[in-house]
């Protein structure tokens, strides 16, 4: 046990800028984004799905300034934990690092079950072998990363530029057929439908900021972990905008392809045949998988700041939590169901902690010798935000009931946790709270 627990130590500056690149691009993962993620967008915002990923990128775009100024400043392994320590007093932030972690979490179960129970029955695996892939899938990423961080992230940095030429190669070969117009950036649907889609959309090219949590392992600290934020959501947002574009091209010809669930293998087999969507389907595959190791690199590293636990502890009992809800959700008879409930949660508790921070930006400036005007995207993304969920309300209904009662829950803990931790340190001095 001792020698894993010095295996899986924190080592400070031991990570390229390569790897810490790695680790944003393969957690947005673009091509099971496009797979997965991207049929929110598509369904809800239809024919104007091109539009709603234009400005849902916009939208983010506003964030991904305040996190990489945060990750420039604060480099740690604490991420988004760290940085709103620096804006609020010890119970705030750490409501907010738990409502992160809480993203994290259901990220991993809601993409797992993505992967067992919608991507593997389309190339015709059954019921049963699907549930049980359900409980493989998680055991495997529990396997690799007790084996160690690096492997895995040489390997998800080449299959993630892999994945982004893919995606641009499917799209040339669909504009040859369909054509090239403006079309699918005109607003076609009601604006609540577009800005819900927008939303997700950003739900989509988030999770660069898995970054943040290898400050310090990170060789150029924060300067490695910020250009690599930014690097990465550029590199996504534009193949994820341009794969919304020619979807919509694709589904003017083919319009099964819009509400399909799978829609970028299903235009892969219209347009380029059944070998192209194979191995399509293996690289969408491989990118969940890469998507859950980054993930869960990050989740370690924000429990081991939250809790003070062991590396080896919080990896271990991440994974004990991962694989049992995947387990009930396999035994459950309704994966399909509990994929949307998950991430309806994923979504609600990223956005929110996103906001918690965009808000308090403002507060770095002490620390930061940043002007007023550098610190105004920080409420302009918290209110882009906050308004985008009402819209999502309109467009999912009770649905988001989940995510806002999951997301109070892990506050209300986050608080109540650092709460007894001051009161067991004898530390009653008032800190704003």
């Amino acid at each position: 046990m001792d020698s894993l627990s010095n295996k899986l130590k924190i080592l400070e500056s031991s990570l390229p800028s390569y790897l810490v690149l790695s680790e944003s691009l393969s957690s947005i993962a673009p091509l099971s984004s496009v797979a997965a993620y991207l049929t929110i967008t598509l369904a809800i915002s239809g024919s104007s799905s091109a539009l709603a990923s234009l400005m849902g990128v916009g939208i983010y775009g506003f964030w991904v300034y305040v996190g990489y100024q945060l990750a420039k400043l604060f480099p740690s392994e604490g991420g988004t934990y760290t940085f709103s320590r620096q804006m609020y007093s010890e119970r705030i932030a750490s409501a907010v690092g738990w409502v992160y972690w809480g993203s994290y979490m259901f990220y991993m179960i809601s993409t797992s079950t993505y992967a067992s129970s919608v991507l593997l029955p389309l190339f015709g695996v059954s019921g049963l072998y699907a549930r049980l892939a359900e409980i493989i899938l998680p055991s495997l990423i529990i396997l690799m990363m007790i084996s160690g961080i690096r492997p895995p992230l040489y390997y998800s940095l080449v299959t993630s530029m892999i994945e982004i030429i893919i995606i641009y190669v499917l799209g040339i070969s669909v504009l040859r057929e369909t054509g090239v117009s403006l079309s699918p950036f005109l607003p076609q649907e009601n604006f609540s439908k577009l800005v819900s889609g927008a939303l997700a959309t950003s739900f989509t090219v988030a999770g660069g900021g898995a970054s943040f949590f290898l400050g310090k392992e990170a060789r150029g600290k924060g300067r490695d972990v910020s250009k690599s934020f930014l690097i990465a959501f550029v590199l996504s947002s534009s193949a994820i905008v341009f794969s919304s574009f020619y979807l919509v091209k694709a589904g003017e010809l083919e319009p099964q392809i819009i509400g399909s669930g799978f829609p970028g293998l299903l235009a892969a087999r219209t347009f380029e045949g059944v070998s192209f969507e194979e191995v399509m389907f293996i690289l969408t595959f491989n990118s969940v998988i890469g998507s859950l190791i980054s993930a869960y690199v990050a989740l370690s590293r924000l429990s081991f700041s939250l809790t003070g636990w062991p590396l080896s502890k919080s990896i271990g009992l991440i994974g004990a939590l991962f694989l049992l809800l995947d387990s009930l959700i396999a035994i459950s008879g309704d994966p399909a169901q509990w994929y949307i409930y998950f991430f309806i949660a994923s979504l609600f508790t990223l956005l929110s902690a996103h906001i918690a921070l965009s808000l308090g930006f403002i507060k770095v400036r002490r620390k930061s010798n940043f002007s007023y005007l550098k610190l105004i995207p920080g409420p302009i993304a918290g209110i882009l935000i906050t308004a985008s969920l009402f819209f999502l309300y309109e467009s999912l209904g009770d649905l988001v009931i989940i995510g806002i009662v999951v997301t109070c829950l892990l506050g209300i803990f986050g608080f109540i946790h650092k709460t007894r931790g001051l009161r067991g340190k004898g530390n009653f001095v008032h800190q704003g709270d």
